[in-house]
């Protein structure tokens, strides 16, 4: 029998639960070199725009996955191990390494990122109500929780080369009274940064609807492309369209918002299923 509020031992009652260490006494973390400017702009290693890491997820419909092999043109090889993330959670991390790296010139203890719930998103584009501070949570544990696998060399010729491996985020901690969050990027991530990266138009960024938008504005912003078929987007944005029609319906919106707001100049798609993008001329970030 289940005893009842009554019943239960007044000395088990008394017993406070165990507090975590207070943020003050969160021991300092190496703070990863990052690039020139990471304190002015929103960086992204170009890894993570040029594949297939983060993609499209379906609401509620989110996987694990272990040691997965993920679609890339950026000249490693990509393993990943987590929940599948997408283009809100490339937001937060992108966020936490801007902070990371503004933060580091006025903070003494390196590398442990302060901020609140509604000013993070805010920065987003996200409003500040209980959903958004959920969102938010969920996306940070998805960071911290994964890990990301990056081969360099040529593993399946030669079985020689080497290998970085870690989360996006190493931890965090949140004061639920505050509204306030701790937490400390990875202190490896100077190995994605390593192999090229993009300063991104953030404020184009957050006027962006979907997040085969934020995907291709990601991708279109960090490198010369070459003319791609319809379906190779479709792979490696990892959409979940199960008709290719579908998808070519998706992309022509996304490629006609992105034109909208000045990311491309214009686009087309021959008949070869092929799409062809005239690029802007990259403009330094507002």
């Amino acid at each position: 029998m289940i005893p009842s509020p009554g019943d239960r031992d007044p000395e088990r009652q008394k017993k406070k639960i165990p507090e975590l260490p207070k943020a003050d006494a969160l021991q300092p973390y190496d703070l990863p070199i990052l690039p020139k400017g990471a304190h002015q702009k929103h960086l992204a290693p170009n890894m993570c725009l040029q594949s297939a890491l983060f993609g499209m997820v379906r609401r509620g419909r989110r996987r694990y996955l272990e040691k997965k092999r993920i679609i890339s043109f950026s000249g490693v090889t990509v393993y990943f191990t987590g929940g599948e993330l997408d283009q809100g959670d490339l937001d937060v991390f992108l966020h936490a390494v801007h902070l990371a790296a503004r933060q580091s010139g006025e903070n003494p203890r390196k590398g442990l990122v302060k901020f609140s719930v509604r000013g993070y998103l805010k920065a987003l584009g996200k409003k500040p109500g209980k959903s958004g501070q959920e969102w938010l949570l969920n996306s940070i544990r998805r960071l911290s929780a994964c890990v990301v696998e990056v081969h360099f060399g040529d593993w399946k010729e030669t079985g020689f080369g080497s290998i970085y491996g870690g989360s996006l985020i190493y931890d965090f901690y949140y004061d639920s009274c505050r509204k306030e969050y701790y937490l400390r990027v990875n202190s490896g991530l100077e190995s994605l940064f390593s192999m090229g990266w993009t300063p991104l138009q953030w404020r184009q960024r957050l006027q962006l609807k979907t997040g085969l938008s934020k995907w291709l504005h990601g991708l279109y912003s960090s490198a010369e492309i070459y003319p791609m078929r319809v379906e190779t987007l479709l792979v490696l944005s990892r959409s979940r369209c199960g008709r290719l029609a579908d998808f070519r319906r998706k992309l022509k919106r996304s490629l006609d918002e992105l034109q909208a707001i000045g990311t491309i100049k214009s686009w087309r798609i021959d008949r070869h299923d092929k799409v062809f993008i005239t690029r802007k001329n990259r403009a330094d970030e507002r």
